[in-house]
């Protein structure tokens, strides 16, 4: 007998792409070769851990995906496309919703890091298994300033305790949609799902990332991407 399914994927891409400015959502955007979707569709599928992947995408964008998973290889673990909501925490709620009842652990990712190497998401997993729960990021490495005006750098921050968040971050299926809840009754939108753990719940187990799971966000991203990936595919570096 098959064991039980123990994770499923929520890649959220419900957003406008407003920033990247091609007369195209980000999820649709050709990467050496494929979409960013498919990008990162095809690092949870090579991914053993990972039995089912739901996409909450743009309300406009839904029959587009579910054509696209039908066709291509990269989306075969896909089985849910759901529109998402007006914030991020809504569709990730909506997303958590369409995840099959067999899975206990949720890996939430930002489909715009179409770069995330399948040993971090099999790390994530498997570090939130055994501690509870799991936040990809790396060490800041800039010199960090602050500001009181936008206009003058007034002290230099102490970045040795400074983390970058990425994604996958990774949670029981139950907590999170629990922690969510709670959050929409207390009218707080966290910027990302670990905010939630630290806030109901305390630190969050931190999982090395790499420079090269970056968000695409602008044209430039795009391009540094497309980089990244001629690199890898030279070097056999996935």
């Amino acid at each position: 007998m098959t064991p039980t399914p123990p994770a499923a994927a929520v890649l959220v891409a419900a957003g406008s792409s407003t920033r990247m400015g091609a007369g195209e959502r980000k999820p649709f955007l050709r990467l050496a070769g494929r979409t960013v979707l498919e990008h990162a569709c095809a690092a949870f599928d090579a991914c053993s851990g990972v039995s089912a992947i739901v996409l909450v995408v743009h309300g406009d964008d839904v029959e587009r995906v579910r054509q696209l998973a039908a066709s291509s290889p990269a989306l075969a673990k896909v089985r849910a496309v759901v529109a998402g909501g007006a914030q991020r925490s809504d569709s990730v709620r909506i997303g958590i919703a369409a995840v099959p009842a067999s899975c206990e652990w949720v890996l939430v990712h930002d489909a715009a890091r179409a770069l995330v190497r399948p040993a971090t998401i099999a790390a994530a997993l498997e570090t939130a298994m055994q501690r509870g729960a799991a936040l990809v990021a790396v060490p800041v490495r800039d010199t960090l300033k602050s500001t009181p005006d936008g206009e003058h750098a007034s002290a230099t921050v102490d970045r040795s305790k400074l983390w970058a968040a990425q994604t996958p971050q990774v949670f029981r299926k139950a907590d999170l949609a629990a922690w969510l809840a709670r959050a929409q009754a207390e009218g707080f939108s966290p910027t990302d799902d670990a905010a939630l753990c630290e806030r109901y719940v305390g630190p969050v187990p931190l999982v090395r990332g790499d420079d090269t799971n970056l968000k695409i966000t602008t044209p430039d991203d795009l391009e540094i991407a497309e980089a990244i990936l001629t690199r890898r595919a030279r070097s056999n570096d996935a």
